[in-house]
């Protein structure tokens, strides 16, 4: 556990990220089941690569508020309930098992100097220290410039925003490799298409998709 870890442990104590209460796995029983975590929406192909996305929560309601407190409230002890939602999740523990190495969406240094953290990076990290099999690699896949914020663009504008915005360090780290990259919400699939095109193209083997959850409204 690093300082960044150790500090949000200390600050935010073991709580459930949905009611409140005190909960040493972050997430309680009565919430998890409310949720109905057996309705996983697992592997599917979404694009013409065979590229998988597995992801577990529709982008609405409760999910849908706690992913914009997770990312715009400097709520970052939330990673931790949102890590126990894939890793009590048998489905997605038997997915994962198929990957070697897990990746992050990056985000710019100043980006990240601004919110003062990276959520997808927080929750890819703690899935990585539960599965024996996956190895979180950081600084692989990197974002080379700042571009406008996906959220306030249209489809096809969003395409052509992260079009070449990404590289690949160390491509002999991942050579041949399976890779799992994760993101917190698919919305058009612009950002994380670019991002398996340009790992595939550094020499992956495989790279597949793992989201918290999919937006249907925007996919529109």
């Amino acid at each position: 556990m690093n300082f960044l870890e150790n500090m949000l442990t200390f600050i935010f104590p073991p709580t459930c990220g949905i009611c409140g209460r005190e909960n040493e796995n972050y997430v309680c029983k009565s919430c998890m089941e409310k949720l109905k975590l057996e309705k996983t929406y697992m592997p599917q192909i979404i694009d013409y690569k065979g590229i998988k996305h597995c992801y577990i929560f529709k982008y609405e309601g409760i999910i849908r508020q706690k992913i914009l407190q997770y990312k715009f409230k400097d709520n970052p002890y939330l990673y931790k309930m949102f890590s126990e939602f894939f890793m009590k999740n048998e489905k997605v523990c038997r997915f994962l098992k198929n990957y070697d190495i897990i990746i992050s969406v990056p985000m710019t240094k100043k980006k990240i100097a601004q919110r003062g953290y990276n959520q997808a990076e927080l929750i890819a990290k703690q899935i990585a220290i539960n599965s024996p099999n996956l190895t979180y690699l950081k600084n692989i896949l990197v974002k080379q410039k700042e571009t406008s914020t996906q959220s306030s663009l249209s489809k096809k504008e969003r395409f052509n925003n992260v079009k070449n915005v990404y590289k690949v360090q160390n491509m002999q780290k991942i050579k041949e490799k399976n890779i799992i990259l994760f993101d917190d919400i698919y919305t058009t699939g612009a950002t994380c298409k670019e991002c398996t095109k340009t790992i595939m193209e550094a020499g992956a083997k495989t790279v597949d998709l793992l989201t918290i959850a999919k937006d249907f409204e925007k996919m529109k």
